[in-house]
């Protein structure tokens, strides 16, 4: 890691990358990442049926589910995610980030978001607090000025959209991988990208409902003040090093499950028994 003195990465790299480890999962458990993980997880199979419906219409089936969860299984997952973040994350910046983690405050946020997360699965949820942030905005609420600073501070609207364009890509190069040049899958490089591109609309527009739907979800018990600290931390270099760092994580675990879920389709597509 950049934090750690070029001397020390040189004269004792094992020392160093053990150090940056613990540092990087403390980080990762005052998150409480394997329970998002599961969620995650829960997220996966629901997309993947939706996925084989479309494309494969009636052939649904309960062993699909079971691959997706499989590929999607915090055993699988969790590792994928921690290597990343320990490879990313500034290990300077560690302490900070976990006394603010580790504090009343950011225990209570964790929380918050990971409760959010769960409620946001109901397609009804996200609609009625869509509803509840247009009242708000019409209203000329404060607090829309301090969850739109969040939402920029963390790069959530274009950070998500990549990772999202960088995953559904993913997905449909394993799906070329796995169907075997079948009829109306995207064979090429240039052919995959032109169709991921063409989904970008689409896909800034539900990111930014399903993040503002979030934020005010999430948030809500939160005082002003209290958001105001969380934007605060945030905009510091410890909470851009932390942001950074998990987003760089997150887009290697989505490659890799959408690359892996892709291909498992594609295989299925060609099966004759589900």
């Amino acid at each position: 890691m950049r934090a750690i003195a070029l001397i020390c990465l040189v004269l004792f790299p094992t020392f160093a990358a053990a150090q940056v480890s613990r540092g990087s999962d403390a980080i990762l458990a005052a998150l409480q990442t394997e329970s998002l993980l599961r969620v995650l997880q829960d997220e996966a199979v629901d997309a993947g049926s939706e996925i084989a419906g479309t494309i494969m219409p009636g052939r649904a089936a309960q062993g699909w589910a079971d691959t997706v969860g499989r590929i999607n299984s915090p055993e699988r997952t969790g590792p994928i995610l921690s290597d990343r973040f320990a490879e990313v994350l500034e290990g300077r910046y560690s302490a900070k980030i976990l006394h603010y983690l580790e504090a009343p405050l950011g225990q209570q946020i964790v929380d918050l978001e990971l409760d959010a997360r769960k409620a946001l699965r109901d397609p009804e949820t996200q609609q009625a607090v869509l509803v509840r942030y247009a009242d708000m905005r019409a209203a000329h609420d404060p607090r829309i000025d301090l969850l739109e600073d969040f939402i920029r501070v963390n790069n959530l609207i274009d950070g998500n959209v990549v990772g999202a364009l960088n995953a559904n890509a993913a997905f449909l190069k394993g799906l070329s991988a796995g169907a075997s040049g079948a009829r109306g899958v995207p064979a090429s490089e240039a052919e995959i990208l032109t169709q991921v591109w063409q989904q970008e609309p689409q896909l800034r527009a539900e990111t930014e409902d399903w993040v503002r739907a979030y934020v005010v979800l999430a948030y809500q018990p939160l005082s002003d003040a209290e958001m105001a600290d969380y934007v605060d931390f945030c905009r510091s270099p410890a909470g851009q090093a932390m942001n950074t760092a998990l987003f760089e994580a997150f887009d290697a675990l989505f490659v890799s499950t959408s690359f892996e879920t892709g291909e498992a389709l594609g295989r299925w597509m060609n099966s004759e028994d589900l």
